[in-house]
């Protein structure tokens, strides 16, 4: 189309209207579909939701449990690694100082044979033995069983014999026929003792 002028002039109006007319159809379709992906996509229920949290904290209360049953277990293996550690420690001489007891049996004996000989120099030396033998004992955790006058205690006493009397209760340590001895709180040999017998028993059976 021409002007007064004699110019070109382009008319794209009605075009334009086209082209608007047909994208609406497109644009309406797209619109409906969108549409319909939002409805797919609502959110749960209320219901849900709570049931969703109540999984989630008991899977957390699980979790949390085995985490603890975990932490508990770590430290009593701890415990008693530090424990085992400690009593093998506490008693590693046992076996050697147990091998020395007979050695302070043999000296004592020699000391009460010396004394009724009459040999005091010599009773003196041995006395000094043994005694040293007991510091160093003492040291290491050595103790000697108290055993005279005490009740008799299958712990740590081993009865070998008994005598008849009624001046101590039954059952009453009256000799010590070999010392015993403790290591800490451990029972190293059980005193070899002489107990008192009331003879009530063997009345009754005769």
């Amino acid at each position: 189309m021409l002007d007064k002028g004699g110019r070109r002039i382009n008319v794209v109006g009605s075009d334009d209207e086209q082209r608007v007319d047909e994208q609406t159809p497109t644009e309406e379709h797209d619109a409906s579909a969108a549409t319909d992906e939002t409805s797919a996509e609502e959110p749960q229920s209320i219901e849900e939701l709570q049931a969703e949290i109540e999984r989630l904290r008991e899977e957390l209360a699980e979790e949390n449990d085995r985490h603890l049953r975990a932490v508990a277990e770590l430290q009593n293996y701890r415990r008693r690694v530090s424990r085992e550690h400690s009593e093998r420690a506490r008693y590693a001489g046992q076996d050697v100082i147990s091998s020395i007891l007979p050695v302070m049996d043999n000296l004592q004996r020699v000391l009460e044979h010396q004394e009724q000989a009459g040999s005091e120099e010599f009773a003196r030396g041995v006395q000094m033995t043994v005694e040293e033998f007991f510091r160093v004992l003492s040291q290491f955790g050595v103790t000697v069983i108290d055993c005279q006058g005490q009740r008799f205690d299958p712990e740590k006493h081993e009865a070998v014999a008994r005598v008849t009397t009624t001046e101590v209760p039954e059952g009453t340590v009256v000799a010590v026929d070999a010392p015993g001895y403790c290591l800490h709180d451990r029972c190293l040999r059980p005193a070899r003792v002489v107990v008192a017998h009331s003879g009530d028993e063997d009345e009754a059976g005769s």
